[in-house]
């Protein structure tokens, strides 16, 4: 079952396409380190999850509702939902490490934009079934026992300044060490301030099929990710703006979408 349909922010929609920060910051990566003893076979599992984080000028904070799905293979696709002109819209990240593809399904322009999964994620990002995980023992969250791990590390070349980052998980053995919980912030060295302060908190697991999930459209366009936010905001002025310049992530997308003629 999708999520219910959210209002994107700008950094939100922009969390696929564009930096590696964008990535740290906005995306919720299913992240595992397993143990070696024989663990339970992982079966396929959904979670919604909010993640929040300050507004500027106001005490409220910013929250979007999205879904990730995990199929017992160790693939998982993450879900966002918005609205424009009055209908709701789904995007979906699909993350296969099976086919070594990462597609991106746009309902709202028919699109699909995809690229090879780096090496390295593909044993890092692929969940795999776990007796335990790296961490301490941090009790439960909705009845999951969890683990806790902190990870610190230098942000350079930051248009904000550079600043030290502080990312806390709490993995699922039982999900194999699936992120239930993450918190992230980035402290400016120069002078001690927040500049990003994101939580994402789950509010409902459950054991189900998922492999619909992972279907991509016969019918749907690839595009580059710089036509797709073109496209949106060509269909729906009014909720998405024309972006400027679209270069950077077009060549960064083309680059990897080479890769997959090689494979």
């Amino acid at each position: 079952m999708l999520p219910a349909p959210i209002r994107w922010g700008d950094d939100v929609k922009l969390k696929y396409f564009i930096t590696v920060t964008a990535v740290i910051v906005f995306a919720t990566v299913v992240y595992s380190v397993h143990s070696q003893t024989t663990p339970k076979p992982l079966r396929a599992f959904l979670v919604t999850s909010v993640m929040s984080s300050p507004q500027a000028g106001s005490p409220y904070l910013l929250t979007s509702t999205f879904t990730r799905a995990v199929r017992a293979d160790g693939s998982w696709v993450e879900i966002w939902s918005s609205r424009a002109g009055g209908q709701d819209w789904h995007e979906r990240d699909i993350h296969d490490f099976t086919s070594g593809i990462l597609t991106i399904v746009d309902d709202m322009t028919q699109s699909v934009v995809t690229r090879a999964i780096p090496a390295h994620d593909l044993t890092q990002q692929r969940l795999a079934a776990a007796a335990s995980c790296d961490g301490t023992s941090a009790g439960q969250i909705l009845g999951f026992g969890v683990t806790y791990t902190e990870e610190k590390y230098p942000i350079t070349q930051n248009p904000q300044g550079d600043a030290t980052a502080v990312e806390k998980r709490w993995l699922a053995p039982d999900l194999g060490c699936f992120v239930l919980r993450k918190e992230t912030t980035w402290t400016r060295n120069s002078d001690g301030a927040l500049l990003v302060d994101t939580k994402v908190t789950p509010l409902t697991v459950t054991f189900q099929p998922v492999d619909q999930l992972f279907d991509v459209p016969a019918s749907y366009q690839e595009r580059t990710p710089g036509e797709v936010l073109r496209l949106q905001a060509t269909l729906y002025p009014n909720e998405f703006k024309m972006p400027n310049d679209t270069s950077g992530i077009d060549r960064s997308y083309q680059l990897a979408h080479d890769q997959l003629t090689k494979h």
